[in-house]
C-alpha cells in the first residue's frame, strides 16, 4: 500500500499543530504559560480593585508601575499571535510539501528519505494526521491532501510501519 500527500497548509494549521505540539510534548511549558496567565490576570483584578476604591490615588509612585502592569498584560496575548506570526513566516518553504509513503520509508519532495523507525509520535486532530521526527518537528497531513491511498487506511498503515499508536487528540 502506498500514501502520497501534498500539502499547502494554512496559518490556521500551523497553529493548530504549534498548540498541539506545546500540549503533547512540552506540557510543563504548556502549565507555566497557563499559569503566568491566570496569576497576571488575578494580580490585575486585585490592583483594579485597589484602583477604583482608591488605595492607589493617594500614593503616585505606585500608579507608574501599576500602567506600566497594565500594558504589558492588555500586550500578553498578542505577543503568542506575534511568536507563532514570525514562526509561520521562518517555515514557510516548509508548508507545501509532498509526501510519498511506501514500504521502506517516507521519501519527501526535497528527496529527502526518513525510514519509518525515525518517527517518535503519531497523532491525529480535527482531521489532520501529524507524524512526529522529533518532540517540535512533525509532517503535518490534513486528510484532505492525500493524492493516492486512503486517509481512513492511513492510521493503520502507519501503526504497522512505525509500531506506534495513533493517538486521537480533541
Amino acid at each position: 500500500m502506498k500514501f502520497e500527500v501534498k500539502t499547502d497548509l494554512s496559518k490556521r494549521d500551523f497553529l493548530t499543530f504549534y498548540h498541539l505540539t506545546e500540549k503533547l510534548h512540552f506540557h510543563n511549558r504548556y502549565l507555566a504559560n497557563r499559569i503566568g496567565t491566570i496569576a497576571a490576570v488575578t494580580l490585575a483584578v486585585l490592583l483594579t480593585a485597589a484602583v477604583v476604591t482608591g488605595h492607589m490615588w493617594e500614593n503616585k509612585k505606585v500608579m507608574i508601575p501599576y500602567c506600566i502592569y497594565m500594558v504589558l498584560l492588555i500586550a500578553l496575548p498578542f505577543a503568542n499571535r506575534f511568536m507563532v506570526d514570525r514562526m509561520y513566516k521562518a517555515s514557510s518553504a516548509y508548508l507545501k510539501a509532498e509526501y510519498y509513503f511506501g514500504d521502506s520509508g517516507v521519501r519527501t519532495g526535497r528527496d529527502r528519505v526518513y525510514l519509518y523507525t525515525a518517527f517518535c509520535d503519531f497523532c491525529r486532530s480535527a482531521g489532520t494526521f501529524y507524524l512526529y521526527i522529533d518532540p517540535g518537528h512533525a509532517m503535518i497531513l490534513p486528510e484532505g491532501s492525500f493524492t493516492e491511498g486512503d486517509p481512513a487506511a492511513f492510521g493503520a498503515f502507519i501503526t504497522e510501519k512505525t509500531g506506534l499508536t495513533l493517538k486521537e487528540i480533541k
